[in-house]
């Protein structure tokens, strides 16, 4: 997913799980060969935009599979709830999310008018 799109995706995902608020994080991780990572995503939702072959992402929402799997994968690019990134290569890979933060008007931080928040 490219990142504009992931951006503009990210709001109306968010206006659809009722959410007026949001947060948008950059995040980048490199997995170690033959390495995984495993954490829990709640009230965020995790979107693709950038997979080095050989990883596999999987969550509640579904699985993204830059391996030697055929079909389509629904929610692919989209992830949320506990998810879990495997290299299944010799060497370290790279993935690149962005992380949507959803927020509610009572959680005590800064926020726009526009629904992103600023970082100071």
């Amino acid at each position: 997913m490219r990142e504009e799109f992931a951006l503009q995706y990210a709001e109306r995902r968010a206006k659809e799980k009722d959410f007026e608020n949001y947060r948008v994080v950059y995040r980048d991780f490199t997995i170690p060969k033959n390495g995984t990572l495993r954490f829990q995503a709640h009230n965020e939702i995790w979107l693709i935009t950038h997979i080095s072959w050989g990883l596999i992402v999987k969550s509640d929402y579904g699985q993204y599979n830059n391996w030697f799997k055929q079909g389509i994968n629904e929610n692919s690019h989209e992830h949320a709830g506990r998810i879990e990134i495997t290299n299944v290569r010799k060497y370290q890979r790279t993935i690149r999310f962005i992380q949507v933060i959803l927020k509610t008007k009572d959680d005590g931080s800064k926020t726009e008018k526009t629904g992103i928040s600023t970082i100071d």
